[in-house]
């Protein structure tokens, strides 16, 4: 089954396109989700899975053409179709030289929208078929080298990493010097087995720790920038690199504690950054008095619960910055700072440039602890 997100300010379009009789299992279509807006649209996409996405051009916020530049970029889905007005059609060509696969004018029958999932399989089907292959091949050396593959070893970094045990990387270090010796004599299958063994390892702990999404996005640590000769050692070298920063992130915002309690608010902290988290409301969440808590937090972590609640809003802000164009005044409000001059002299204490400045400077991807 095949799964679509479809996107349009108009509600009404959005029932009457749900209503159509061509979502079925025949199809091998099914509407999962709908956003009134792009900016809604990409919140969906960074959390879900969809191989098709619907999206009307004018809209407000995020229109169709930058939510289709937003996609492509960080490629969060294999297919979009624009929908358009006759009026609209420069807007729609131009979302084709963008990367749409299609697009429908409106209003949508049930007829052009068939004629339009045919198509769609049939891109579909040979995205998942080239998928497929590298799949195989992959299979075909794991099979052919079923004993080299580094399971145990695997799981072992995973658990490291959730314990934040910096012997996590020395294992990883280990186990693919020993890779790259056994395959002396084909190092191509050992660069397949050993990135297999990293993709697996950060995706179990993204698994583990669910939070971190919101403040790292993963395709940081699938973005390979090798450098000098690509040997083995460098390769070894950008996934040690890569699974230290992680490291230190976990052992920076997960803090390390023996009591439960305060485990239980550092997490819920992590996964409700947006929300109310001031020391009273935090406190009446989990039936405890006000000092106790204060007090227990300090003791118990080393750090004093209000700093704790900045530098997680700080690092959720830097990841606004990073990965949205929503403006510093929208990101400080979403995190409950309304004097946009307070935020960004918060932001500058931890990341040493003001919001603008700090988003100005960016060279790629930048992940700061």
């Amino acid at each position: 089954m095949y799964r679509i997100l479809v996107v349009d300010d108009r509600e009404i379009f959005l029932t009457e396109l749900k209503r159509l009789k061509i979502w079925s299992r025949k199809s091998e279509f099914k509407i999962i989700d709908t956003a009134l807006n792009g900016k809604q649209a990409l919140e969906l996409l960074r959390k879900n899975l969809y191989d098709l996405v619907l999206t009307d051009i004018r809209m407000p916020i995020i229109d169709g053409l930058q939510l289709l530049r937003e996609i492509k970029k960080d490629k969060l889905c294999p297919c979009v179709v624009m929908l358009s007005e006759y009026s609209e059609f420069t807007y729609a060509r131009q979302g084709i030289i963008f990367g749409a696969f299609d697009y429908i004018v409106k209003p949508v029958t049930e007829e052009t929208m068939t004629d339009l999932l045919k198509r769609t399989k049939v891109f579909l089907d040979n995205i998942r078929n080239e998928k497929n292959k590298i799949l195989n091949s992959i299979k075909s050396i794991e099979d052919k080298h079923e004993w080299i593959y580094p399971i145990a070893d695997e799981k072992k970094i995973i658990k490291y990493l959730t314990n934040k045990e910096a012997f996590a990387i020395k294992v990883f270090r280990m186990t693919a010097e020993n890779m790259y010796k056994t395959l002396s004599d084909d190092v191509i299958k050992a660069d397949i087995i050993t990135k297999k063994m990293y993709h697996n390892i950060i995706e179990g702990v993204y698994e583990t720790f669910d939070w971190l999404k919101d403040f790292i996005e993963i395709k940081f640590f699938e973005t390979i920038d090798y450098i000098k000769d690509e040997s083995s050692s460098d390769f070894i070298e950008f996934y040690c690199r890569k699974l230290t920063y992680l490291l230190n992130f976990l052992n920076k915002f997960y803090l390390e504690t023996s009591d439960n309690l305060i485990k239980d608010i550092c997490e819920y902290i992590l996964m409700n950054h947006n929300s109310d988290l001031k020391l009273k409301s935090i406190a009446e969440k989990f039936y405890i008095n006000n000092s106790y808590l204060s007090n227990t937090f300090s003791v118990k972590t080393g750090m004093r619960f209000n700093e704790y609640v900045t530098i997680i809003k700080m690092a959720r802000a830097r990841y606004l910055l990073v990965n949205t164009q929503l403006k510093t005044y929208e990101i400080g409000y979403e995190l409950g700072y309304h004097d946009i001059n307070y935020f960004s002299k918060l932001f500058k204490r931890y990341y040493g440039e003001n919001p603008s400045e700090y988003r100005n400077g960016l060279r790629g991807e930048d992940y700061q602890i």
